[in-house]
C-alpha cells in the first residue's frame, strides 16, 4: 500500500474525502517520513509537529461535520522560510532574522489557511532566497546539488515529507530545484500571486508558487492563492478563472513552440537528445510542434536581469548590510556589493530594455498555446558549491510570464532527473496549466528518488 505522505494532493484530498485515511493519519505519515530522513537530507528549518497534529484533529472535525471546504482541506503543506507565519520564526536561514517572529500571515498563507491546508514547517532556503549554497541534500544523490533557492521545499515534496509546498523564484528558483528533484514546479505571471509578507529578493521579480507532484497540484494551489491583494503594489486586478476545470478542457492536441536556439546550444548532449525524444514523444501523440525563432532582445536578459537583481536584493538589505555586512554569506555580500555599485542611470536603462523584452516575449508567446524548452542545461550537477545554473529560466522570469517544469525522465549517465519547460504569454496560467497537464499524460514521468 502507497504510504499517505507519497500521494498527490489531489489523490490524497480524494483519499480524506472517501474516508481511506484522516488529515491526521496523513500529517502523521508525513511527520514518519521526516524522522525518517531529516537527520540526512536537511529540508526543514522548523517542522511544527504538535501544531500539525491540533490543525489535523481540527480538520478531520471540520469535515465530519460539515464536509470539505476544497482540495486542500486537511493537506499538510510546507513553506519557503521566507513567507511570513503569524507568531512563528521567519529566519531566512540567516544570521540576520535568527529571531525574527512575524505578526502576521503573509497573504499566500492566509489564503492557504482558509482553505484548510495544514502549515508543516519552514523549507530551507539559500539565505534570503539569494545566498550560498544550503545545508539541503538532494534525495536522489547526496554528491549533487538539490538546486535552490527554494531547496528545502523542493526536497521535502521529491521525498514525501509534505504533499506540497511553496517556493519562490527570482531567477530560477522554483523550476530548477523542482526540475532537478524529479517534480514539478510553478511559477505563475508576476503579480498573479500577492508577495505580500515575502522577503524580497528584488520587488520587480518576485514571484511566489507551488513545487508539487502533479500538474492538477499545481492548479489546486493556483486556485487558492491567486487574486488581487492591495497591500502588494505589484499585485495585478485581473479575473481569477477557474483552473480546476480548465486543465481537464484541451480540446485539441496543443500547438506548441519549440525554442531551439539559445536553449538547445547551452545544453548538454545527454538534455539535447532528451529534449528531441520528448518532442518526439509529444507529435506522434498529436502535438503541432513547430521551430521557434527569438527576439533580438533576448541577447541582452540575462545581464539585464543581473543588474535588476543586484540592485533590488541590495536595496533592500542596504541598512541591515552596512551594521552587519560579516553576518551574511560570501555570495550574497558580493550581490549587494555589486548592486551598491551599479550606477543609477545603469539600473534605470536596464528596466527601459526590460519594457522591451517583456512586450518582446508576451508577443511571441502568444503565437503557440506555449513555448517549450528543456528546463535545465543539465541534470543536477555533482557540485554542491553551486545551486545550478537559472539559465534557463531567468528570462521568462524577467518578462514575468508564467512557466512550468515537469518531470521528463532520468540522465541515463547519472540517474538524475531531467524534465521540461514550458512558458505562456501573460496571465494564460490556464492554457499553460492544461497543456502541461497533457503533456504529463503523454509522458508519463512520475519519478521518486531512491530513498
Amino acid at each position: 500500500m502507497t504510504d499517505p505522505c507519497d500521494l498527490t494532493i489531489s489523490e490524497a484530498s480524494q483519499g480524506i474525502e472517501d474516508g481511506v485515511f484522516s488529515p491526521v493519519q496523513l500529517v502523521e505519515s508525513c511527520l514518519d517520513r521526516i524522522n525518517q530522513l531529516e537527520t540526512r537530507l536537511k529540508a526543514w528549518v522548523l517542522v511544527l509537529r504538535e501544531q500539525a497534529i491540533e490543525c489535523a484533529e481540527q480538520a478531520t472535525r471540520e469535515i465530519e461535520l460539515r464536509g470539505k471546504k476544497g482540495p486542500l482541506h486537511g493537506i499538510p503543506i510546507g513553506i519557503k522560510d521566507i513567507y511570513y507565519t503569524k507568531g512563528i520564526r521567519t529566519t531566512a536561514c540567516s544570521k540576520i532574522h535568527t529571531d525574527f517572529i512575524p505578526e502576521y500571515d503573509s497573504t499566500a498563507v492566509a489564503k492557504l489557511k482558509k482553505a484548510g491546508a495544514i502549515i508543516l514547517g519552514k523549507t530551507v532556503t539559500t539565505e534570503f532566497a539569494a545566498g550560498d549554497p544550503p545545508i539541503t541534500v538532494s534525495p536522489w544523490n547526496a554528491a549533487h546539488t538539490p538546486g535552490g533557492s527554494s531547496s528545502g521545499s523542493a526536497v521535502a515534496v521529491a521525498s514525501g515529507m509534505c504533499t506540497g509546498a511553496m517556493g519562490s523564484q527570482t531567477g530560477g528558483s522554483i523550476l530548477r530545484p523542482a526540475s532537478y528533484n524529479g517534480i514539478v514546479g510553478f511559477k505563475p505571471t508576476f503579480g498573479r500571486v500577492s508577495v505580500y509578507g515575502v522577503i524580497p529578493v528584488a520587488w520587480s521579480l518576485d514571484t511566489i508558487g507551488p513545487l508539487v507532484h502533479s500538474v492538477r497540484d499545481a492548479a489546486i494551489i493556483l486556485q487558492t492563492t491567486a487574486g488581487y491583494d492591495e497591500n502588494d503594489p505589484g499585485s495585478a486586478q485581473v479575473p481569477v478563472p477557474n483552473y480546476l476545470d480548465e486543465i481537464a478542457h484541451l480540446n485539441d492536441p496543443p500547438k506548441i513552440g519549440f525554442v531551439k536556439d539559445f536553449f538547445m546550444e547551452n545544453a548538454s548532449l545527454v538534455v539535447r537528445t532528451h529534449t528531441e525524444e520528448v518532442l518526439h514523444r509529444l507529435s506522434l501523440a498529436g502535438a503541432e510542434v513547430d521551430m521557434v525563432s527569438l527576439p533580438a532582445s533576448f541577447a541582452k536578459s540575462m545581464a539585464i536581469q543581473w543588474v535588476v537583481m543586484n540592485v533590488e536584493c541590495a536595496a533592500y538589505h542596504e541598512e541591515q548590510f552596512r551594521a552587519r555586512a560579516d553576518d551574511y554569506s560570501e555570495q550574497l555580500r558580493k550581490r549587494i556589493e555589486l548592486g551598491f555599485l551599479t550606477p543609477a542611470i545603469t539600473y534605470i536603462q536596464a528596466q527601459r530594455f526590460r519594457r522591451v523584452f517583456r512586450r518582446d516575449l508576451d508577443f511571441l508567446t502568444r503565437r503557440w498555446d506555449v513555448l517549450i524548452t528543456p528546463s535545465t542545461p543539465t541534470a543536477a550537477p555533482k557540485d554542491l558549491s553551486t545551486t545550478g545554473d537559472p539559465l534557463f529560466q531567468s528570462p521568462w522570469t524577467l518578462a514575468g510570464l508564467p512557466a512550468i517544469t515537469i518531470p521528463s525522465g532520468i540522465d541515463p549517465s547519472s540517474r538524475m532527473p531531467l524534465g521540461i519547460q514550458l512558458v505562456a504569454s501573460s496571465f494564460a496560467e490556464s492554457r499553460l496549466l492544461a497543456v502541461a497537464h497533457w503533456c504529463e499524460a503523454v509522458l508519463k514521468a512520475r519519478l521518486r528518488p531512491p530513498i
